[in-house]
């Protein structure tokens, strides 16, 4: 019977079953005066140290929950409800001790080293200037200039100011770790200056991309740690990436190696034959291809198909050939078409195509059961093993799916669908349609997958702790 309809009630409520929640402040005139003596109250509690935890910014929202959920909502917040009050970062003053040179898989990039300042309650003693053009916009020089920092949104180190520059900034005509000759690559579409490693096989380069190779985000295998690929690498076997699925073949000689016995090379092996099976755009992202993170490689495996995007790279004369692809621009089209058209690279992904079972998810079509229809889904799933299952799905199948109810809302997912929830009450308002997940499965889903849906139902069934569900 308590009343949710608040964000205040909200907090009552958790205080009242013996919760913390976060210090707020009810504003009822909501007149530019009251919020602003409200934001310098606690402004005094935070820049004076009164508080005890890091903070960053405020929050000011409307206090009618329903009314805040209808606002429309972007990738990084739920709604748009609410304003974000920041704080200026706290900056400090310090010396420049040296520049150093970082080899990571595609640009060498420095690294500010200064004498250690205290920021935001931790103690900072390097901050990454990202590239050569940062480096020349800020005027930086070598050791000695004074310089100021801060942590960028209360965590990332960086120098924001050069107050006193002394000597010159240094570019080293060798790579710092194999000490081949090093080059000033300039982009020819934004400008900036990178410095690259001219040796391929840089065993740093080389490293971090094997590394990124066997992330969580890429094929996946647990224990191939960067610590045990470069005791790997050292010992040869390691010098393609295929060659990680041929390491079977040293299982005797890796038993011997420090820090790895008979159990760990067993679950090593296991985890890299558990990884042959992977999902495309996982792999196109483990092949360190500059400018394609995870999602840049899903934009392109949306559009076409893995072997598709191989063939039209090695074959196009047009840098732009991707750039029908939303968020995918001149840049990123081009890395992708040079990669493809080395040889050396494509032979890499060859060898590898031997080597692994490659699936694709299913890329968005005007066929798809869900084109060009938006879904908002709440409360609990039954056939889904989540929401993010049912999201992907619908996705997958052309549509979208929001945070809230909106009239641009076409179905509102709902198992009770009689329910008297915001966002139900919000739907029949504006009348949009509500079902449940069997309304939804008969409607939208592919006939090759209810049984997949009904198989996953009688799982979830199975696998119900009543204590369980009491306690949560």
């Amino acid at each position: 019977d308590y009343d949710f309809s608040s964000w205040g009630n909200r907090m009552e409520w958790l205080e009242s079953q013996g919760f913390n929640p976060v210090e707020r402040e009810k504003i009822i005139d909501s007149q530019y005066n009251n919020i602003k003596g409200v934001i310098d109250l606690f402004t005094h509690e935070v820049t004076t140290k009164n508080y005890p935890y890091p903070v960053d910014g405020l929050v000011v929202t409307y206090d009618d929950v329903e009314y805040a959920e209808s606002g429309s909502v972007t990738g990084h917040h739920a709604t748009r409800a609410g304003l974000a009050f920041k704080w200026q970062d706290e900056s400090r003053t310090t010396q420049l001790k040296h520049i150093e040179w970082s080899c990571a898989a595609n640009y060498i990039s420095p690294v500010a080293v200064f004498e250690p300042v205290e920021l935001e309650g931790t103690i900072v003693k390097r901050a990454s200037l990202c590239n050569i053009s940062e480096c020349e916009r800020l005027g930086i020089g070598d050791k000695g200039s004074q310089i100021e920092v801060i942590k960028a949104n209360k965590i990332i180190p960086k120098v924001i100011n050069v107050l006193e520059s002394k000597g010159q900034l240094v570019v080293p005509e060798h790579c710092p770790v194999c000490h081949a000759p090093t080059r000033i690559d300039v982009s020819e579409f934004s400008g900036t200056k990178t410095l690259r490693c001219q040796n391929d096989k840089c065993p740093a380069k080389e490293l971090k991309k094997f590394a990124r190779f066997v992330s969580k985000d890429a094929l996946d295998i647990d224990g191939l740690s960067e610590q045990t690929l470069q005791l790997l690498v050292a010992q040869g076997w390691i010098q393609n990436y295929v060659d990680i699925y041929r390491l079977s073949t040293h299982s005797n000689q890796m038993i011997s190696l420090e820090g790895m016995g008979t159990r760990s090379v067993e679950k090593l092996l296991q985890a890299i034959e558990k990884s042959r099976k992977v999902e495309a755009s996982k792999l196109l992202f483990a092949l360190s291809i500059p400018q394609c993170g995870t999602d840049i490689c899903k934009r392109f495996l949306n559009e076409y198909s893995l072997h598709d995007i191989v063939e039209k790279a090695r074959n196009t004369t047009d840098v732009e050939e991707f750039c029908h692809i939303k968020g995918i621009g001149k840049e990123i089209s081009s890395a992708m078409i040079t990669w493809m058209k080395d040889d050396e690279n494509y032979q890499k992904l060859v060898d590898l195509m031997a080597e692994l079972d490659i699936y694709e998810e299913a890329a968005k079509s005007g066929s798809g059961k869900c084109e060009n229809l938006t879904f908002v889904i709440t409360g609990t799933t039954i056939h889904y093993a989540n929401r993010d299952e049912l999201k992907k799905y619908i996705e997958q199948e052309g549509g979208r799916v929001a945070g809230s109810v909106s009239g641009n809302t076409d179905f509102l997912i709902n198992n009770d669908v009689e329910s008297s929830s915001g966002k139900n009450k919000k739907a029949k308002e504006l009348g949009i349609t509500i079902i449940s997940e069997e309304d939804f499965i008969k409607r939208f889903v592919r006939e090759e997958l209810v049984d997949n849906n009904e198989d996953n139902d009688k799982s979830k069934q199975q696998n119900n702790n009543p204590l369980q569900m009491e306690l949560f």
